[in-house]
């Protein structure tokens, strides 16, 4: 079978300049109305679904009707939520296998260290979360399960912007880079030099730089050269890095991608963009 083209992970400020005509206007109306939800809000009424999609209340009826018809959202006490058929799709990409290979890992490594660890590949420019183990008395952070962030503002991110396409990083440095915190790295130059050192190291590091008080050390998990996820350690910023933590954050991402590469199913991975 002829492999897809590659294709640019189409953003939201994407969306909002392409056409919606026929059934693709349907589709996109859809994820406007399942991206509503999240981790902060997983319930919401048909009017908040309206307001914070921006659609007409008429057309989000519309909408969330169809989307009850086949599993993706579910009526419950209050409101509307994801539906678990949601879940059982998503655990059938790549990243699913992903997690599922380096989750006794994450574990392992949760019990050494006692500290935040995340688990996260690149979606475009962004870094998506796939797990986080919390640390006993963590302080909040912007991470979660399924949350974006800018690549270049995080641990994880950059360890995998290192490795990335040469037009992935002209994408992002074509533009002014967004900043979480006054530490963020803002020029495009400085991140291309600072990515060249993590590149001869594989360690990146982000110091406050996606929230202010919460640091991590992050390495990637690299199969046959490629960058496929990065995992991080985090700690609190007045901290000192023990430079224990890299080894085996370092031993910690061999071992996940041996046990991908000994999946009988891995062979659908490397060809799949993130």
């Amino acid at each position: 079978m002829t492999a897809l083209r590659r294709r640019k992970v189409v953003t939201m400020a994407d969306r909002a300049t392409m056409p919606r005509n026929g059934s693709s206007s349907v589709l996109w109306k859809a994820f406007d109305v399942l991206e509503t939800f999240s981790q902060h809000k997983r319930v919401l009424t048909l009017s908040e679904v309206a307001r914070l999609s921006g659609l007409p209340k008429s057309t989000v009826h519309r909408v969330l009707g169809m989307l009850l018809e086949v599993g993706a959202v579910e009526q419950q006490e209050g409101g509307f939520r994801i539906g678990l058929r949601m879940l059982s799709v998503a655990s059938c990409s790549p990243e699913g296998l992903l997690r599922d290979a380096a989750m006794p890992h994450l574990l392992d490594l949760h019990k050494a260290v006692g500290r935040t660890i995340h688990l996260a590949v690149l979606q475009g420019t962004d870094v998506l979360y796939l797990e986080k183990l919390h640390a006993r008395n963590s302080q909040s952070s912007p991470t979660d399960i399924g949350i974006r962030l800018p690549a270049h503002c995080t641990g994880v991110g950059k360890a995998l912007l290192a490795h990335a396409p040469a037009d992935t990083l002209d994408d992002l440095c074509s533009r002014p880079l967004p900043a979480l915190t006054p530490r963020s790295l803002r020029v495009p130059a400085v991140l291309r030099r600072h990515l060249d050192r993590i590149r001869s190291t594989d360690v990146a590091f982000d110091h406050d730089e996606a929230s202010v008080g919460l640091s991590c050390v992050a390495r990637p998990i690299l199969v046959g050269g490629r960058a496929v996820a990065s995992i991080s350690i985090g700690f609190h910023s007045d901290e000192q890095v023990d430079p224990a933590l890299i080894g085996v954050l370092g031993r910690t991402t061999t071992a996940v991608a041996r046990s991908l590469t000994a999946r009988r199913d891995y062979h659908q991975y490397p060809s799949t963009p993130i």
